[in-house]
């Protein structure tokens, strides 16, 4: 699994096509036997896009599940099917179809037809309240994860990345064969276990992390999270000391761990993350108690939309399960509601959490017993007084 960046987002919110298709659908992870049924829950919900499909644009069946042949061709894609994360998201429309597999919880597969994509459902993976990384310092196989607190999903290190001591060392060794340059400790490969190893063993080491370092350190640098090192206990110091990324946590994972291990580091990272995150959540909504009497926060639905639509919030609570259907026009600072979704329309709601997150604000999605008092369905921290 790839890292979804920012970018991406921004992709498919720049989307001009007509009769946009969102499908959001459970998966099984690899190595499952649940693809027949994840393959049921995906072609049910394109049954239900041929329906809306047929509401809202008057196409007919047919006409419907030739626009939506993408789809229908992924049915048949056994290898996908069988190399699945936690989620499907299928995008599609006139100008093209972009397929994501994500790390994403799904309750029930949902499908969305209107002028626009759906992209509320993708703001966990986005935001920053909840998610974090996991660097397992495995000499024999470094590993990355992204996780929230309900998932972990690997995050595929590409080629450039040294990912195995070992095949660092053999590259050294080759390249002070061909007279490129020196290696320290040389002298044949060396078998790195998870011990202490001596001196020369530690320098090669540092060695190593110092360029696997600057490889993972580009990876995360797009889209830094704190992140949880682990691993045999004197080498998260080591590590340390060769990365120039700043949001390790202070507290780590000691022990050595295998590809096999993924489930048993979630459970000790959200040891050390779940403390930090209630904490961040907790001032957030006592900072919107402190402030709302005045300009700096509000519960007035049009304003904050206005303000979130415009760059102006900082922090932004949005109701979970909530939609506010309506058009901006930004020229004019207007907002009009309308009481249903038309085609004209957008969910307001979702445009403003997608508006905060890409101008560097954090977004809580809540259930509707924990909204911020008084707020029915929004609600605001601002970067400035916002007074209309």
């Amino acid at each position: 699994m790839e890292i979804f960046k920012i970018d991406q987002l921004n992709e498919l919110l720049n989307v001009k096509g007509l009769h946009h298709v969102t499908i959001y659908s459970p998966t099984s992870r690899e190595s499952t036997a649940n693809y027949q049924a994840d393959k049921i829950n995906f072609k049910n919900q394109l049954q239900k896009a041929v329906g809306q499909l047929s509401a809202q644009y008057g196409m007919t069946d047919g006409e419907a599940k030739i626009y939506l042949k993408p789809g229908y061709d992924l049915l048949e894609d056994m290898d996908f099917w069988q190399h699945g994360s936690d989620g499907l998201a299928f995008f599609h429309s006139s100008a093209g179809t972009h397929i994501k597999t994500l790390p994403l919880e799904m309750n029930e597969p949902r499908t969305f037809v209107g002028n626009n994509f759906m992209l509320r459902p993708l703001i966990p993976l986005l935001n920053a309240d909840g998610r974090f990384y996991i660097l397992n310092l495995n000499l024999n196989h470094v590993q990355l994860y992204e996780a929230t607190p309900s998932t972990i999903s690997e995050v595929v290190l590409n080629d450039g990345v040294p990912t195995q001591i070992e095949d660092y060392t053999k590259f050294l060794e080759h390249q002070e064969h061909t007279g490129a340059r020196s290696v320290q400790g040389g002298g044949g490969a060396v078998h790195y276990g998870q011990g202490g190893g001596n001196d020369s063993e530690k320098e090669e080491i540092q060695q190593y992390f110092y360029e696997l370092s600057k490889a993972v350190d580009d990876i995360i640098q797009c889209d830094p999270l704190p992140t949880v090192l682990a691993g045999v206990e004197y080498l998260i110091p080591m590590y340390r000391q060769a990365s120039d990324y700043h949001k390790y946590e202070e507290k780590s994972i000691h022990g050595s761990f295998s590809e096999a291990d993924s489930m048993l580091l979630h459970e000790k990272a959200l040891d050390i993350m779940e403390p930090k995150f209630n904490a961040d959540r907790d001032q957030a909504f006592e900072k919107f108690a402190q402030m709302r009497s005045g300009d700096w926060a509000s519960t007035d639905a049009n304003k904050v939309i206005k303000a979130a639509l415009t760059g102006q919030v900082e922090t932004l609570f949005v109701e979970e399960e909530a939609a506010v259907w309506g058009v901006f026009n930004e020229q004019m600072y207007e907002l009009e509601i309308y009481p249903s979704s038309t085609p004209e329309t957008k969910d307001l709601l979702t445009e403003a959490a997608i508006k905060t997150i890409t101008q560097g604000g954090t977004v809580y999605q809540c259930a509707a017993e924990d909204m911020p008092e008084g707020a029915k369905n929004i609600a605001a921290v601002f970067r400035n007084p916002v007074t209309v």
